[in-house]
């Protein structure tokens, strides 16, 4: 039997999906299954599919559409290995991406979930990269997914009851991450070990709004960890603190409000401390930076922008890294 299973969902992704497969099959760790769970695609992904040839390849076809965090959980009941890694369809894994992730998992027990960093490519291109270790992981989720095309141990799903939650999609893997920190170490390696595919007909693209709404519900999941925390402290949280800064009296309230977060997490400590004291600084600071950003510099950099953002009285707020970028850009006059 081999050790990992890589699942990968498919669902009408036929031009993308053969790049994806073929990317698995080249990985340097070979001792996997790659499980392909076509949910009704009706734009030619399964003929693809089954036009590769390989004793690896087990192609599993639903009778009818499950929606995505059904289908992943049928896969999940159909996983004979230890691990499984979580790939989509239209992404692409470099070479090392299994033997990275397997190798961490193999030698540290007491980290259930292994995610990586990666590449968008696309309609967009940016690098992405995530914390490291559990505490920032885990303080991170406050604010998004942060786990992205992971391996991680089976025994999440028949010893801890973890599944995919089918009303948490179009946000079910932010979900899984989000109830997997509970129960387990997380880690990130910080290297790219995947190219994740931009495109239009993504569900990220497609069901903005409604992701949007289930990324607040499970933001609010995360803040429950919080004794003693209020539904008006959820709704400030999700709403105003993740949004732009309109006064120094707002700057102030998001202040009194990181530090009641501070406390609150005093009474059980879910959240490391230190963790959770750094994420909510940083947080600020690069809200801030943004509204700055906007309201002074929108034009672009200039000492005339720079001594009006001076006087606005919320300088030396954002730290002195971003302090030194707002006065040698507007010295240069560099534009945004």
């Amino acid at each position: 039997m081999s050790k990992v299973t890589v699942l990968m969902p498919t669902y009408n992704v036929a031009p993308y999906v053969k790049e994806a497969i073929e990317s698995v099959l080249h990985q340097t760790y070979g001792d996997f299954e790659l499980l392909i769970m076509d949910d009704c695609s009706v734009d030619g992904t399964l003929d693809v599919v089954r036009s590769i040839s390989d004793p690896r390849i087990r192609i599993v076809k639903n009778d009818h559409n499950l929606g995505l965090a059904n289908n992943l959980n049928r896969g999940l009941s159909l996983i004979q290995t230890d691990y499984v890694a979580r790939m989509d369809g239209d992404d692409i894994a470099l070479s090392h991406w299994l033997e990275m992730e397997m190798n961490y998992l193999e030698s540290h027990p007491e980290v259930g979930v292994c995610g990586g960093g990666g590449k968008r490519f696309g309609s967009v291109s940016s690098t992405i990269r995530f914390p490291e270790e559990h505490d920032d992981i885990t303080v991170a989720l406050l604010f998004q997914c942060n786990i992205i095309v992971p391996t991680f141990r089976m025994s999440l799903y028949h010893e801890q009851g973890l599944r995919y939650r089918t009303n948490a999609f179009p946000a079910e893997d932010y979900c899984f991450w989000s109830e997997a920190c509970a129960v387990t170490g997380l880690h990130n390696i910080n290297d790219t070990l995947f190219r994740y595919r931009m495109h239009s007909s993504q569900i990220c693209s497609s069901r903005k709004e409604e992701q949007r709404g289930k990324v607040a519900e499970v933001q609010r999941r995360m803040l429950s960890h919080f004794e003693g925390i209020t539904n008006e402290d959820m709704e400030y949280f999700t709403g105003p603190f993740l949004d732009m800064i309109d006064s120094r009296e707002d700057w102030r309230q998001r202040c009194v409000f990181a530090n009641r977060l501070l406390s609150l997490n005093s009474v059980n400590g879910f959240f490391n401390p230190t963790a959770l004291k750094r994420k909510l600084l940083s947080h600020l600071q690069q809200r801030l930076y943004y509204t700055i950003v906007e309201r002074y510099f929108r034009k672009g950099y200039a000492l005339p922008s720079y001594l009006s953002y001076l006087r606005s009285g919320i300088a030396l707020h954002t730290g002195w890294h971003y302090e030194t970028r707002f006065f040698l850009k507007s010295i240069l006059h560099r534009k945004k």
